[in-house]
């Protein structure tokens, strides 16, 4: 045999003695890479998932509660057979109809077993009442289920044979002095939450969501979601063993579901088996709805092993080429740059831009390797930064929602409530006196029953103006419930609430902005009580203070103010 071709045969024979090394140390470093990676993207796909899951819903749910807690409603609820509280509850509830996202609603009465419902095309305007709750009944099991459970919030995907219709169903407990009366909420359309919000944009990527059970509440295929599972014995029907054959994989995530409802974690994620291939599953703990989402990503599909094929080439031809060079080649061309891409992610991981010389490392396939990274970094922490804006502006706007009332835009009971507290807790620390004004509008029942809702919202917008013009910038005003106003007064003293006290009577007695149906002016007045708070006093001692002000107000013929003696 001639020297060359022993030289060619020695040269492959060393080729693949220090191929094999070199290639189990460059596979375990990809696989590294790309553990590492899909944990940060997976982590981040699983907030954004959240995101897009909690919009839609938190609305519906803060909606819904104000719908369980609205005062017209539990009265009636309380005395569900008296017509003359049945008229404004529905009409309350027709209200809120036209303000939810699918435009309906339903409300269960326990004392009476009846179940009203209404839907976007307002289709039972005037037979809302469809038909009677029976415990014996086997479709009507998931109200009797949640009146026992006590849950005071619950979500389930249900189809109401009555009915005809299956929706992600919104059930708030509907409660009075501790005593429940009924389910009240709302209905989001199957089809379209799974096409918005459950559907992912990303191919290799699927989102469900599921309860502390495991039953499987949301998924893109319908066959596997677990209708009605509040009411199911012996365990759910389509959970998570469905989608995990190997045990160790169910309790990974069920693990992984207990340690996020602790606390210990924000967001868990494991490398489990689906349908016989590799996945990382992101799990996060949704406390609002006492739901679990679990995003699973298959690598195989995100990253694949073979867009590093660039990466081997390379590799191959520095070793055929520069065999005597070998070490040095390989050091400045492959195990270098990946040790400053390594280095990259970690400056990734945690949560740091990445200096603009990271796309300028390397050369060929691993500089284009290297400015893909970099984009992708920089992509990945700018749908970080976005995120978490929308997560910051959507927490706001809920916040404002929940403390703010949208008819007058003064706070309302939860918000004043706080705005009270934190007040009195400033009045004792600077040893000042703190005054309530508490008022209610006269008769004004009777402007809603001879005028109509429309003009009583009205009067009350009107009221509410009227309180701001006249109070000064500094104090706060809020619709406490119904026709009731609470005026917090800081700092002050007995004098100057008993003058503000009387100029707001007046300036609303006198007022003559609403006009009824035929033009003419709509005469109000009010009843006020007033109560100055000394450093120290409880938050309860002051209402109650205040209200018996009120009460004496009243007393008085109405249309008067009245101090607390």
């Amino acid at each position: 045999m001639n020297l060359r071709p022993r030289f060619h045969l020695l040269t492959i024979l060393l080729f693949v003695a220090a191929a094999i090394p070199g290639w189990l140390a460059v596979q375990a470093l990809v696989d590294e890479i790309v553990e590492q990676w899909a944990v940060r993207y997976a982590e981040r796909q699983v907030l954004y998932d959240k995101s897009r899951m909690l919009q839609p819903i938190l609305r519906e749910v803060a909606l819904a509660r104000a719908l369980a807690e609205s005062p017209v409603i539990r009265k009636w609820a309380g005395q569900p057979d008296d017509p003359k509280l049945a008229r404004p509850a529905l009409a309350e509830l027709d209200d809120y109809r036209r303000r939810f996202q699918d435009q309906n609603y339903f409300i269960a009465l326990r004392k009476s077993g009846r179940y009203f419902y209404n839907n976007a095309a307002d289709e039972f305007a005037g037979r809302e009442f469809r038909y009677l709750l029976s415990p014996q009944a086997p479709k009507d099991a998931w109200f009797y289920d949640l009146i026992r459970q006590g849950r005071q919030l619950h979500l389930n995907v249900n189809p109401d044979p009555e009915l005809g219709i299956t929706k992600l169903w919104i059930d708030v407990l509907l409660k009075d002095d501790g005593e429940t009366l009924g389910v009240a909420g709302t209905g989001l359309e199957l089809t379209a939450f799974l096409r918005d919000v459950v559907e992912p944009d990303v191919e290799g990527i699927t989102g469900l969501f599921v309860d502390r059970n495991g039953a499987i509440q949301l998924h893109r295929n319908p066959s596997l979601i677990n209708f009605a599972s509040i009411s199911q014995q012996g365990g759910p029907q389509k959970s998570l063993e469905r989608l995990f054959a190997r045990d160790e994989d169910r309790q990974q995530i069920f693990a992984a579901m207990r340690r996020l409802e602790r606390g210990d974690e924000k967001i868990a994620t494991r490398f489990v088996t689906v349908d016989g291939r590799r996945h990382l599953a992101g799990v996060a703990y949704l406390p609002e709805i006492d739901w679990y989402q679990i995003t699973l990503i298959d690598l195989e599909v995100l990253l694949p092993f073979s867009q590093f094929g660039g990466l081997v080439a390379l590799y191959g031809l520095s070793l055929v080429c520069l065999l005597l060079v070998f070490n040095l080649a390989l050091r400045a061309f492959v195990l270098k740059p990946l040790a400053q891409l390594e280095a990259a992610i970690r400056v990734l991981e945690a949560g740091r831009e990445l200096p603009p010389s990271v796309a300028r490392i390397g050369s060929g396939e691993i500089g284009r390797l290297m400015q893909r990274f970099a984009q992708m970094a920089a992509a990945v922490l700018e749908a970080q930064h976005g995120l978490e804006a929308k997560v910051r502006e959507r927490t706001l706007a809920l916040d404002r929602l929940s403390k703010i009332d949208p008819l007058t835009e003064l706070f309302n009971r939860r918000g004043m409530a706080e705005r009270l507290a934190a007040e009195l807790g400033r009045g004792q620390r600077e040893g000042k006196a703190l005054g309530i004004l508490w008022l209610d509008i006269d008769y004004f029942k009777e402007i809603n029953d001879r005028h109509g809702h429309a003009l009583g919202d009205q009067a009350l917008k009107q009221v509410a103006a009227l309180i701001t013009a006249t109070i000064r910038s500094y104090d706060v005003a809020a619709r406490w419930g119904g026709d009731e106003f609470l005026v917090l007064v800081y700092p002050t003293d007995q004098q100057h609430l008993d003058s503000l006290g009387e100029r707001l009577r007046a300036a609303i007695a006198s007022s003559r902005a609403v006009l009824d149906a035929k033009g003419q002016p709509l005469a109000m007045s009010v009843s006020i009580g007033g109560y100055v708070a000394t450093p120290g006093e409880e938050l309860d001692h002051v209402l109650q203070a205040g209200d018996e002000a009120l009460y004496a107000a009243k007393e008085a013929g109405r249309n008067a103010y009245r101090a607390a003696g």
